[in-house]
């Protein structure tokens, strides 16, 4: 028990005692609150989904009695039909098991699932015969290599003509280059008179 002082007013918490009970349509959390009534007491669910039970109450003069209890809300629960129910010191929270419908939806997601596993399968199958379609063809590019090693080596008279062709090419290569230079020579020498005159 810890007592706190707020302005003027003495806080002391305390923690209830409380226990569940599980039926075939719900479970149900009881707490034994003494002295407290409905109007004091608050049922919530948090942010992160937790069930929070929170209370104060007048004790005598400045003193207050105050509790605030979190319970994990089972998941075969549905939590948006909690409600809670105060008879003689006893705060009763029912939490309705989830309804056929609900696990209709889970079954909806069951299905969903399914479809996804199958069209994964069918992705790899094409996977596989795409891997096959490409073994196949690494057959074929390998036959024909066979064959083309069997051809041998080109004829002499093809490597006589690239290599004509190459001395073709270099020799006009020198001939441009020299005409090239005669040219750059005589507007030189043409510019050179130019600034002597």
């Amino acid at each position: 028990m810890e007592i706190t002082k707020h302005a003027n007013r003495s806080y002391e918490d305390f923690d209830p005692l409380f226990m569940w009970r599980r039926e075939e349509g719900r479970d149900t959390l009881e707490l034994h609150l003494p002295g407290f009534r409905r109007d004091q007491i608050r049922i919530q669910i948090n942010h992160v989904g937790l069930l929070v039970i929170s209370g104060e109450r007048h004790f005598e003069g400045n003193r207050w009695k105050r509790f605030k209890k979190e319970f994990e809300i089972p998941s075969h629960c549905n939590d948006d039909a909690i409600h809670g129910n105060m008879v003689q010191s006893i705060l009763s929270v029912v939490m309705p098991k989830k309804s056929p419908q609900i696990n209709q939806e889970d079954q909806q997601e069951h299905k969903k699932e399914k479809r996804a596993n199958k069209k994964e399968e069918a992705e790899t199958s094409t996977k596989e015969a795409i891997a096959e379609e490409d073994m196949a063809h690494a057959e074929e590019y390998q036959q024909f290599e066979e064959n083309y090693n069997h051809v041998g080596p080109l004829p002499q008279e093809t490597t006589r003509e690239v290599a004509l062709k190459f001395m073709l090419v270099m020799v006009l290569i020198l001939v441009i280059a020299s005409y090239l230079a005669d040219v750059s020579k005589s507007l030189m020498a043409q510019g050179a008179s130019y600034f002597h005159n």
